[in-house]
Formats: C-alpha cells, sequence, structure tokens
C-alpha cells in the first residue's frame, strides 16, 4: 500500500512538474515584470490575468472554433435524432442512432469538443492557484478597497459570517460574459457556463483577494473579448488599443519609472516592437508562400524537424547546460534538503524543459493547421541554432556560481564591439534555416538537427556519468562521517588539568568589521577577556586554497614557497600544512590533538578527514554539515522547508536561458541575482545552517573529559556567508523582522561567530576550564568590500582591479591566564604567525616533520610577508599539479603597515 502511494507521489510529481510547473514561472515572471514596471501588486496581478488571458487567446480562438462546428452539427443533427428517439426505444434505438451517426459521419465523442474552452482553463487555473494563493508579497499588500490581498476581502459581515465581495463581483461578470457569448446557444450550454461560474464561486470565495481578482479580470477580460466578437473590424480596434498602450507605457518607463536607464530604455524596445506585429505578420506570411513553402508541403518531415528541435531544446535547457555547473563541483550539490544525489536537480530541469518545450508545444502543434505549424516548427528551429551559438560561443565570464545559482558579483556588461559581433552572429543564425527551406534543403537542416541532438545525448551520457561517479565516491569515502546525527555527542574533549589549545579558522571573517560591531555589540567586551586583536594583519591571498597553507603550516606554506617545492604536488603540501601542527603537538609534546573540517584536506571540497588515519594521537572530524537536520528539528519556526532545493531547481533553468540570449540581454534574464522570482527570502539557508549549527552545538559538541594536555584545529565558514540574520542575537529566521543595525555587507555571519563563540566562553568559564586553554580566532582572508576598505583607512594608489580588504584576515590571540578588556595591538603580523602563537613557551625549537626544519618566528623588526599572492585561483582544477598558477605581476612583498600601499612592492623579494 505504501509502495504504491508513493509511486502515485511520483506520478503526480511527474505530472506537475511537466504540466502545470512551466506555466507558473511564466505566471510568476509575468507578475515580476509588471511589478518591476508599476510597483504596485495589484495591477501586478491584473497585468498577470491580462498576459495569461493574451497568451491563450489563440487557444480559445481554436477552441471557439471548435464548438462552432460542434454546435452547427448538433443542430444539423438534432431533429433526425429527435424523430428516432420518439419512434425507437431501447436497444433498437442505440442500433439506430449508431447507423444515423455513422451515416453522418459523427460520433458522440465528438462533443466534448464543446468543453475544450473549459478544458483549457483548468491548467492556467490550477497553476494562478499554486503561484497566487501563498504569495508572500501580497501578504499585508492593499489595493483600493482591498485591505490585503493575502486574505479574502471580508468587506462587511451580515452577523458573523463575512461576506466576501470580489468572489460575487467575479461570478456576476461571468454571468455577463457568458449571456453575450451564449446568446442564441442551447440551454444545456448556457448551463454549463453558469453552473461553472458558480462552482468557481463556491472554490474562491474564502480564497486571497490576490487570487480572486487574477479570476475576476479573467472573466473581465472574457467579456471584452466576447464584446469584440460582436463589433465589425476587431483587428483594427484591438491595433488601435495595441498602440495607445504602448505609447503609455513607453512614456511611463522613459519619463516617470526611476529604475536603471538602460534596463528601462531595454523594455519600452521591446514594448514598442509590439507596434510591428501587423508588417512581421506579413512577413511570416511571405515566408510562408515562399521559402516555407516546401516545409508546409511535407507534414512528415515538418513534424520530424519539429519534434526534433523541440526535444534537442529541452535537453539543451534542462540538461546539458545546466550540468556543467553541477558538473564543475558536484558534491557541492549533494544531499540539499535530502535530495541525494545531484543528477536529481537534472532530472528536475529537464522534466520542467520537456513541459515547457516538448509537451506544451506539441500540444499547441496538434491544435492548428499546417500553416502555423510550419511557423512553429522554424521557429524552433532557428530558437535551437542561435541558443547553442549564444551558450557555447558567447559565454561571457561572470564569476563564479554560488549554490543557488548566482554569481559571487555583480555581473559586468560586455564590450560594445563583442556584444555587436554577438547580434550579428545571431542574425546570420537566424537566416541559416530560411535558406536552406527556400533551396529545398530540408535533409541538410534535420540532419543538422539530428546530430545536435546526437551531441547533447552524448554529452547527458558523459556528464550523468561523472556526476554519478563523484556521488557515489563522496557517499563511499565520506558518508560514515558526514551524516547527520541525531543527538549531539561532545568531540571536543578539553582538560581541567593540563592546558587546552585551539586554533580556530573562521573562514573569510572581516577584520575591518572587528572594531565597529564591538563598539555596537559592547557586551562582547566583557565576553572576550584577554584577548588581543591585531589589527594589522595581512594574509597571502584572497581564497582558501592558496590563503589555508600558511596559516597551518606557517611561512614554508605561503604560496612561494610551495611553489619552490615544485616536485611534490600540491595536494600532499596541503595535507602537510593542515597536520603540521597538530603533528607537532602530538609528536613533540605531549599533547592530544582534535581537528575538524580542515579546508580543502585531500583538495576534497568536503574535507577528506582521513588524512588523519594514520596518526593515532590525531582525531579528524567533519562537524560541519553533519547536525544541519537536527538543528533544523529543534528549531522549525525558523527555517522554510526545502528553500534550498527549491531554488536550485528553478534557478537552473533561468540560468539556461541566460545563456541562450544575446550578450545584451543576459542581465535583465539575471534580475541582479532573483532570477525574476517573487521569493525576496530565498536564500542558501541550508547551507549556512551546514556551517553555523556546527558553532550553535560548540557547548553541547564540548566536555571536559579530555586527559594531559589537548590540541585542537577547528575551520568553521559561517563567516563565509552573507545570510541575513535576526537581530540581536543574530540566528536564523524564516522572516527577518529585526534586520542588521550596521551598514556593513555580509556582517550578520561575523556578529553571529562573535556572538556564538561568546556563549562557549561562558560556558568553559562556567567548568573552569577558560584560563587553562589558548584560544586564537584566525582567517585566511578578508571579504574584499568597500565597507571594509573605507574602514580599514587604506591609503595610496591600488591596482584597478584589486581590494586590499581581501587579503585583511582577523587574528585574534588570549594566552593562557590572560586577563582585561580586549586589546588592539597595530603591530605588523601574519597568518603565517598562528603555528609560532600556537606553540609559543609549549614546545621548544618545533621542527617541521615534513622537511625537518625549524618552525620560527620572523624577527619583529623585519617582519615582513613575502609572496603574497592577488590571482584568486580558488579552486584545485585552476592550478598546476606541483605549483600554483600566478601571474607575474600579482606577486606581492607587504611589510610594516598593510594599509599604505607604498608597502606593498611588487614581486617576492
Amino acid at each position: 500500500m505504501i509502495e504504491k502511494k508513493y509511486i502515485f507521489l511520483i506520478m503526480v510529481n511527474f505530472l506537475y512538474t511537466i504540466i502545470i510547473y512551466p506555466l507558473i514561472q511564466l505566471i510568476e515572471f509575468s507578475f515580476m515584470l509588471f511589478n518591476s514596471v508599476f510597483k504596485n501588486e495589484g495591477i501586478s496581478v491584473i497585468g498577470v490575468s491580462l498576459a495569461v488571458s493574451i497568451g491563450t487567446l489563440p487557444l480559445y480562438i481554436v477552441a471557439e472554433h471548435w464548438q462552432q462546428v460542434q454546435r452547427d452539427i448538433e443542430k444539423k443533427l438534432d431533429p433526425g435524432i429527435n424523430r428516432i428517439k420518439s419512434v425507437f426505444k431501447g436497444d433498437e434505438q442505440y442500433m439506430i442512432l449508431s447507423t444515423f451517426y455513422k451515416q453522418n459521419h459523427y460520433h458522440p465523442l465528438m462533443a466534448l469538443r464543446s468543453s475544450f474552452g473549459l478544458l483549457i482553463q483548468v491548467p492556467f487555473f490550477i497553476a494562478a492557484y499554486s503561484f497566487l494563493s501563498n504569495l508572500p508579497v501580497l501578504q499585508g499588500k492593499a489595493f483600493f478597497f482591498i485591505q490585503n490581498m493575502g486574505r479574502p476581502d471580508e468587506l462587511f459581515k451580515i452577523g458573523s459570517f463575512p461576506v466576501n465581495v470580489l468572489p460575487i463581483a467575479m461570478t456576476l461578470i461571468n454571468w455577463v460574459a457568458g449571456a453575450i457569448y451564449t446568446k442564441g446557444f442551447k440551454f444545456k450550454d448556457k448551463a454549463t457556463i453558469y453552473g461553472m461560474a458558480l462552482i468557481f464561486l463556491v472554490i474562491l470565495y474564502n480564497s486571497p483577494s490576490g487570487l480572486v481578482i487574477y479570476w475576476t479580470m479573467n472573466n473581465l477580460f472574457s467579456l471584452v473579448k466576447n464584446i469584440f466578437y460582436k463589433i465589425k473590424n476587431p483587428l483594427k480596434v484591438l491595433y488601435g488599443i495595441l498602440v495607445i498602450a504602448v505609447i503609455g507605457l513607453d512614456s511611463y518607463l522613459i519619463f516617470v519609472h526611476q529604475g536603471f536607464v538602460h534596463k528601462r530604455l531595454l523594455l519600452a524596445l521591446v514594448f514598442s516592437l509590439l507596434l510591428l506585429t501587423p508588417l512581421a505578420v506579413k512577413f511570416v506570411n511571405y515566408l510562408v508562400k515562399t521559402a516555407y513553402q516546401p516545409l508546409m508541403n511535407n507534414s512528415k518531415a515538418r513534424f520530424s524537424l519539429f519534434i526534433t528541435a523541440a526535444l534537442a531544446l529541452a535537453l539543451l535547457a534542462g540538461f546539458v547546460v545546466p550540468s556543467f555547473v553541477i558538473n564543475s563541483s558536484a558534491v557541492e550539490f549533494a544531499d540539499i534538503d535530502g535530495c541525494g544525489n545531484p543528477l536529481g536537480f537534472l532530472y528536475n530541469s529537464t522534466l520542467q524543459m520537456v513541459g515547457l518545450l516538448v509537451f506544451w508545444p506539441i500540444c499547441v502543434y496538434f491544435l492548428f493547421h499546417k500553416r502555423i505549424q510550419t511557423i512553429i516548427t522554424v521557429f524552433f528551429t532557428t530558437i535551437l541554432l542561435t541558443a547553442m551559438v549564444d551558450a557555447f560561443c558567447f559565454n561571457g565570464n561572470y564569476g563564479n556560481l554560488s549554490r543557488l545559482i548566482t554569481f559571487d558579483s555583480s555581473i559586468s556588461a560586455p564590450s560594445t564591439g563583442f556584444v555587436v559581433l554577438n547580434i550579428i552572429v545571431v542574425l546570420i543564425i537566424m537566416v541559416i534555416p530560411a535558406l536552406l527551406l527556400k533551396f529545398k534543403q530540408t535533409k541538410i537542416l534535420s540532419a543538422l538537427l539530428s546530430i545536435i541532438l546526437m551531441a547533447e545525448i552524448a554529452i547527458t551520457f558523459v556528464h550523468a556519468g561523472q556526476i554519478n561517479s563523484a556521488y557515489n565516491t563522496y557517499r563511499k569515502s565520506l558518508a560514515e562521517d558526514v551524516h547527520e546525527e541525531t543527538k549531539v555527542s561532545p568531540v571536543y574533549h578539553l582538560t581541567k588539568e593540563g592546558k587546552n589549545v585551539f586554533v580556530f579558522m573562521f573562514d573569510r571573517a572581516q577584520a575591518a568589521y572587528v572594531e565597529t560591531i564591538f563598539e555596537n555589540f559592547p557586551e562582547l567586551y566583557d565576553k572576550y577577556t584577554g584577548f588581543t586583536f591585531y589589527k594589522n594583519t595581512v594574509s597571502y591571498n584572497q581564497g582558501t586554497l592558496l590563503g589555508a597553507p600558511p596559516l597551518f603550516g606557517g611561512y614554508e606554506y605561503t604560496p612561494a614557497e610551495i611553489n619552490k617545492r615544485n616536485t611534490e604536488k600540491l595536494v600532499d603540501k596541503q595535507n602537510q600544512a593542515l597536520l603540521l601542527m597538530p603533528r607537532i603537538f602530538t609528536e613533540q609534546a605531549d599533547f592530544t590533538a582534535t581537528v575538524s573540517d580542515l579546508s580543502w584536506a585531500n583538495y576534497s571540497w568536503i574535507p577528506d578527514m582521513t588524512i588523519t588515519d594514520n596518526f593515532p594521537k590525531i582525531t579528524g572530524y567533519n562537524i560541519e554539515r553533519k547536525y544541519t537536520g537536527l538543528w533544523v528539528k529543534e528549531n522549525p519556526d525558523k527555517v522554510r522547508a526545502n528553500i534550498t532545493s527549491s531554488a536550485i531547481k528553478r534557478n537552473l533553468a533561468w540560468f539556461s536561458l541566460f545563456k541562450f540570449v544575446p550578450l545584451f540581454a543576459r542581465d535583465s534574464v539575471y534580475d541582479d541575482g532573483m532570477w525574476w522570482s517573487s521569493d525576496s527570502q530565498t536564500s542558501d539557508i541550508m547551507e549556512f545552517l551546514d556551517y553555523y549549527s556546527a558553532l550553535a552545538f560548540m557547548p553541547r559538541l564540548t566536555d571536559f573529559e579530555g586527559k594531559g594536555n589537548q590540541y585542537f584545529t577547528i575551520v568553521n565558514d559561517t563567516t563565509h556567508s552573507g545570510q541575513p540574520l535576526q537581530a540581536p542575537d543574530f540566528e536564523p529566521s524564516m522572516n527577518i523582522t529585526n534586520k542588521n543595525p550596521l551598514p556593513l555587507s555580509s556582517s550578520d555571519g561575523n556578529i553571529a561567530v562573535y556572538k556564538r563563540m561568546a556563549e562557549w566562553f561562558d560556558y568553559l568559564k562556567a567548568n573552569d576550564c577558560y584560563d587553562n586553554t589558548r584560544i586564537i580566532f584566525v582567517s585566511d582572508h578578508g571579504i574584499g568590500t568597500p565597507e571594509g576598505y573605507a574602514l580599514s583607512n587604506f591609503k595610496g594608489e591600488w591596482p584597478s582591479y584589486y581590494n586590499p580588504d581581501h587579503n585583511h584576515p582577523i587574528l585574534f590571540m588570549k594566552d593562557f591566564n590572560a586577563e582585561g578588556k580586549l586589546k588592539i595591538d597595530n603591530a605588523f603580523m601574519t597568518t603565517a604567525d598562528v603555528p609560532s602563537l600556537a606553540m609559543k613557551d609549549l614546545i621548544e625549537k618545533p621542527v617541521n616533520p615534513y622537511t625537518g626544519k625549524e618552525i620560527k618566528a620572523q624577527d619583529p623588526e623585519n617582519k615582513k610577508a613575502s609572496g603574497v599572492v592577488l590571482t584568486h585561483n580558488w579552486r584545485p582544477g585552476g592550478n598546476g599539479i606541483y605549483t600554483f598558477k600566478v601571474p607575474e605581476k600579482d606577486w606581492y612583498t607587504v611589510s610594516k603597515d598593510l594599509f599604505d600601499s607604498e608597502n606593498w612592492v611588487q614581486g617576492i623579494k
């Protein structure tokens, strides 16, 4: 029974994704487009209704034709049917009627054609209901007399019964439209119209006002449509209305709207092109009569070309293009919201595109005659070819993509010359199908599309295999260590009798924000007793791959020193750096070591902690990602279910569209990372919780059962996220009602770290384990924000492409028995000083177990950071096997005062 129910749910989801979800996307885009123009949610709902009404008008015209055919047939057959029914009864009547129908080439099932107009409404109603009934942006928004479009209007009450006026008005408009439409029809046809109006009244009576406005306007537009059927020259009247509307919209966009000028002009241009509709129709008719004539007269070739183009376009948009994104780092997309294999996201995006580009086009294709079928075929063929060229020849360089398919910075406009070249090439490609068809080379065009489809299938199999292999490897090698826990068990065993040394690496924590955060949250000063903040600290890179090795391994593992040892693999040198401190503490002093989530261990995105297996006194864990589900379970009111996976499923399809359009239009498709989504709260909260949960559970992950001396390296990425959090506690929240008061981008995660660690300090103090503990906070690099640049008071001339705040990490230290308020020290430091700070006075002459060299602190008087790298090669694949790829111009040496560009000297000194 359970298995049958599961199969049923899979089938329902399958059909929903193919049939309904593409319509939801179109409705959502319409809503956001009108909202971007008019900045009014009520007008946007009306705009959705207008867009759906216009978009489905051709289908209604076809439906009206079939319904009229059915009515004419019934009118012709009714006298004969009535005579037969009056004379014959029972089986004899059935036999005579069957014979009568056959003689007139009619079957009773043909009567279903009269219901086609109603059937068209069903999927659009389901899609609109799904989108508008729970649309967050409508909550609390007023529109004329409606106080809240997210709730029934309830304009007045009769006793305790709320009277919703909108559904009643909707029904009255529907009846008026039906009365005009069914004039002269049979009673059964009229009864169907009026009956459906009453059914929708019952269904929508207690629905949100926004949804009822949509359906009311649908009925109003239907009424207008029915009136148009009764007037002379409806097309001329319609064109006149279009001209007035376009002039009004263009004037509003150019002279009134306050948005970006280039986007306003582009939208105004799109609206203006609608005025060329009559010329476009004439031109297409000319092509159909000339160049497309061979295709129009060959139904088999026409459909073969259409279905090949549709399938190739769906596969390209649904799997091929998105698979390049996921295949670049498959593990990042693994096990999100319980989705498991990343191929699930590609399966979903492929279903979406099959629905949008195959299912619905096939439905439309067979509704029309061969002339329209020819136009649809050529349109899909042209779109496929131009999409291929744009996606693979003009793919552009827009930076790194996050899991939510958003770029790590705003996308820059391409050069004018490149845009012009793109437009010229696209125009040439658009001409190719017309030329081939004109010269009766349909087979060549068909062969070209078949080759494209087969190539896409090959890429699909290759990428699917690679993604699946990466996922299986991840599950086999790391599953035991990163599986989600159902309870928190201590892994950090502190000692009360000996000494504890902690090195916390908070990825991308921002040094420039420290003083502002502590000043605005002064209670932190009381928590961070004994700490010193080394403000003048430089990191060796703006990314973890090059920035973390010197932090963990010291000066022998700076990028320049690593490149000198060019016979050893980078991955081996990375692992050496990660294990250097725990090995020295356990092998050259009487310590036991615990390490967790070591950055890029074994060059794996999710750290491969098996690198500790050969060292019995070192225990390695993956703590990040392990407690995400438990944190969500314990805090169900703070996280929306499946928010990350839903966003990925949606955005993958939009990313394909982004790649398909010409360069000048991509900024509009991207929509500043929103992808025209109506959900302003979409964020990768689950990725943030992967990191934050490990931090929030620190007191529960800690006990005081350790023996002897204990060393710990803990890496946490909470500070790497720009996730908004609920102030003043800076915890995740489903709805952020109390925002961060500080105007510092990406600072919420930084504040959360300082607050959660302060709570952990209280826990240590309450258990008499604070004074015997040395604690170091450090980050591998800064964020590189304009605010960080300003707060740090950087001065001098810097490379135009570089923000020195990228190389400005945090460095805090609390020594044993240290007391007093947080101090700020301006001594020049580097992240490579961390091993010396951690081992100070604990290990005499520590030696690197891999090179045999002594770990020494630099002379404070002559200290410098030699070989700071400005290049951001953040993935292992961006470098060589043995050395980092760094342009000569990006090597720098920094000394004395990192805030002065005079102290940044190009080259390795």
